[in-house]
């Protein structure tokens, strides 16, 4: 048994018997990872405390033993965390949406260390960007760095086209003026979610909810 560290992002988690989860991190050098978290639901003083919220930074250590498919989570220090009382509920639905998608556009044993460096500066710019503008940087971005963003000039106008490949070459904690229209900001919207959904070939659950409630 081999006992690794690494810097990670809860992405989501389900219950494994009464008292433990099942985490699904996305980590810089080895992409998705699953582990269980051994009482992690054990009441009030559970194990992990709040570091498996979604989208918390986190250096983790975990074991892996040959011929198990999921790990074990041994120890977790929080680096940085998003805790919900401080989210507005557009910015909860936004934080799902966020881990949805890096739970679709990350692989087990793959490296992400350009989606994890994405990642934290969209979420250390959430507070001073409005959190819609983050999530269509965020989207575009994940798009490019997936190699499924096709040239802007030939899906939008060329006047917006220009605005847009602007707006992903600005740092995202800059982006609160970023000269996009409301309406500009609904196009790139589409485009993304039709990118997207056509590379998944699928719709994404914490998309149609957003939809729903925004």
């Amino acid at each position: 048994m081999s006992i690794d560290q690494c810097e990670a992002l809860s992405l989501r988690s389900y219950p494994y018997s009464e008292t433990h989860l099942i985490v699904v991190f996305m980590t810089r050098s080895r992409g998705q990872l699953r582990s269980i978290a051994y009482g992690a639901k054990s009441g009030q003083n559970r194990r992990f405390g709040s570091g498996l919220e979604p989208l918390t930074h986190s250096k983790i250590s975990y074991s892996n033993q040959e011929g198990q498919e999921l790990g074990v989570l041994r120890d977790l220090e929080i680096l940085h965390a998003y805790p919900a009382y401080d989210l507005d509920w557009e910015e909860k639905l936004y934080f799902s949406c966020f881990a949805e998608l890096l739970q679709e556009f990350t692989s087990e044993g793959k490296p992400a260390e350009e989606v994890f460096r994405l990642s934290l500066a969209v979420l250390e710019s959430v507070g001073c960007v409005p959190i819609s503008h983050l999530a269509r940087y965020f989207e575009l971005w994940l798009l490019r760095l997936e190699g499924i963003l096709p040239g802007l000039g030939t899906r939008l106008p060329e006047k917006l086209a220009s605005k847009a490949l602007r707006y992903m070459a600005t740092p995202p904690h800059e982006l609160a003026g970023d000269g996009l229209t409301g309406g500009e900001q609904e196009r790139l919207g589409r485009l993304s979610e039709e990118l997207i959904e056509s590379h998944l070939e699928k719709r994404l659950k914490s998309r149609r909810v957003l939809k729903e409630l925004l």
